[in-house]
C-alpha cells in the first residue's frame, strides 16, 4: 500500500521530482519549477545540477544527495560539457534508487523517464520532447559535435543505434505519459508507439501582461526580440542574416549559449543588432513589454516564449511550423515566412512589420489567446494526476 496521511481534503505522499539537467534556466525548468510549489516537499533528482547558475530556484538543500555521487555529475563536475555526460546517462538515471516513493514526477527531454520505480508507484512523464539528437536531429546533432573522422562517426553510430534501443524500452515503464504539445504528442506515438494526453506548460501570463516600470536600456526606441538559446538547432542566424539586410528595422537577441562568438562575428558591422545576453526576471519582462514583437526562425515541439510574449501583447513572426500553429492565430497574433533556409523571410517580414506598425495584431486579441495557456490550467490537471 503507498503511505498516505490523511490532512485537510487530500492525501499526501512521498513525491520525488526528476529532471534531465538543473545546470540553466530555461524553459523546461519552469515545468520543474512549478512543480517544486506544488509540492514543496519533494525530493529533486537530475543527471547534473550546476548550483551556480540554478541555485535562486533550484537551492543545493533541495537536491538529493544521490544527484552528487552519479557518474553523470562527476563528469560534469570535471568538464563542464553536458555532451560528455551523454554515454553515462542512461545508467546514472537507472541507478537513483526511487524504492521509497509513491509518486515519481519527471521531466524528460531525453534520459529522465528511464527511471525505474517500484510497482505500487505512480510514474508520470512530462515529455518536452523525445531526444531529438537520437532521433529525428541525429545528422545535425553529430554536425554540431564536429563528428568528421571516421572513427568519431563510428563511435556516435555504436553509441546512438544503443541508446536508441534503451529510449524505447525506458518509455514503456510509466504509467501516465504527457506531451507538451501535440507535436510532442506525434513524435511520442511515432517513436515510442505510446498515446499521450497533451497538458500546455505552466505560462505565467498574469507576470508578462502586468506592466513593469523599471525600463532596461537599448540602443533602439523600436525593435523586436529574439529570446532563444543560441544554438544551432535554433537557426538565429536565419535573423541575423536577414536583419543585415532590414534597415529600416532593430534586433535585439535574448540570452546566450554556445552560438555566441559565431552570432556576434556575424552580426559585426549590423548598427541594428545588439545581444543583451540572458535577462531574467523583471528585466526580462520589460524587454519584451517594449518590444515590436518576436522573431523566431527555428522549430521546436513546443515553446513557451510566443505564449509568453502574446501575454504582453506582442506578435509573432516565426516559421510556419507545427507546435507554432497550435499557440497561435495567423493574421491575428502572429505571422510567418515558410521556407526552412529562411529565403523568404525579408519579404515576408517587411509585409509583416507594416501590418503590425498599422495594429492589425492587436494586444487584446494577442492577451486572450494567450490566457488560453495559463499555468492554473497545468497545475489543476498535475494536482488532479497525483491525488486521484
Amino acid at each position: 500500500m503507498r503511505r498516505m496521511i490523511w490532512t485537510q481534503n487530500y492525501y499526501t505522499m512521498k513525491i520525488a521530482i526528476v529532471h534531465e539537467m538543473l545546470i540553466k534556466l530555461w524553459w523546461a525548468e519552469k515545468v520543474v519549477e512549478n512543480w517544486t510549489k506544488l509540492f514543496p516537499e519533494a525530493h529533486i533528482f537530475t543527471l547534473m545540477y550546476d548550483e551556480s547558475k540554478v541555485w535562486k530556484l533550484f537551492p543545493k538543500n533541495k537536491i538529493h544527495p544521490q544527484v552528487f555521487a552519479s557518474k553523470t555529475q562527476k563528469v560534469y563536475n570535471f568538464t563542464k560539457k553536458q555532451r560528455l555526460c551523454l554515454p553515462f546517462m542512461a545508467a546514472s538515471i537507472e541507478n537513483f534508487d526511487f524504492s521509497t516513493y509513491d509518486i515519481v514526477l519527471i521531466s524528460s527531454s531525453g534520459f529522465a523517464h528511464g527511471a525505474i520505480t517500484k510497482p505500487e508507484a505512480k510514474t508520470i512523464v512530462y515529455y518536452h520532447a523525445p531526444a531529438r539528437y537520437l532521433w529525428d536531429w541525429t545528422n545535425e546533432f553529430k554536425k554540431d559535435n564536429w563528428v568528421q573522422k571516421w572513427i568519431k562517426w563510428y563511435f556516435m553510430n555504436t553509441l546512438f543505434l544503443k541508446l536508441r534501443q534503451w529510449d524505447f524500452i525506458a518509455s514503456q515503464r510509466h504509467d501516465i505519459s504527457l506531451s507538451n504539445s501535440k507535436t510532442t504528442q506525434k513524435r511520442i506515438q511515432k517513436y515510442f508507439r505510446l498515446s499521450s494526453e497533451v497538458l500546455y506548460p505552466p505560462i505565467e501570463t498574469a507576470r508578462f501582461a502586468k506592466k513593469i516600470e523599471t525600463q532596461v536600456e537599448t540602443p533602439f526606441k523600436n525593435y523586436y526580440v529574439v529570446l532563444s538559446a543560441l544554438t544551432e538547432f535554433k537557426k538565429i542566424d536565419i535573423a541575423v542574416h536577414a536583419f543585415k539586410n532590414i534597415s529600416q528595422a532593430n534586433l535585439v537577441i535574448i540570452w546566450e549559449w554556445d552560438e555566441r562568438n559565431r552570432l556576434e562575428e556575424l552580426c559585426e558591422r549590423a548598427p541594428n543588432i545588439v545581444f543583451v545576453w540572458a535577462k531574467y526576471a523583471d528585466e526580462l519582462v520589460s524587454l519584451v513589454q517594449q518590444s515590436s514583437g518576436l522573431i523566431f526562425p527555428g522549430e521546436e515541439d513546443f515553446w513557451i516564449v510566443p505564449i509568453e510574449m502574446m501575454a504582453a501583447g506582442k506578435p509573432v513572426f516565426a516559421l510556419k511550423k507545427w507546435w507554432l500553429t497550435e499557440t497561435v492565430i495567423a493574421g491575428s497574433t502572429w505571422d510567418f515566412f515558410y521556407k526552412n533556409d529562411g529565403s523568404d523571410f525579408i519579404e515576408n517580414f517587411i509585409k509583416f512589420d507594416l501590418e503590425n506598425i498599422a495594429w492589425k495584431y492587436s494586444e487584446k486579441n494577442c492577451r486572450t489567446q494567450a490566457s488560453k495557456f495559463d499555468k492554473s490550467l497545468f497545475e489543476n490537471r498535475i494536482l488532479g494526476l497525483v491525488h486521484w
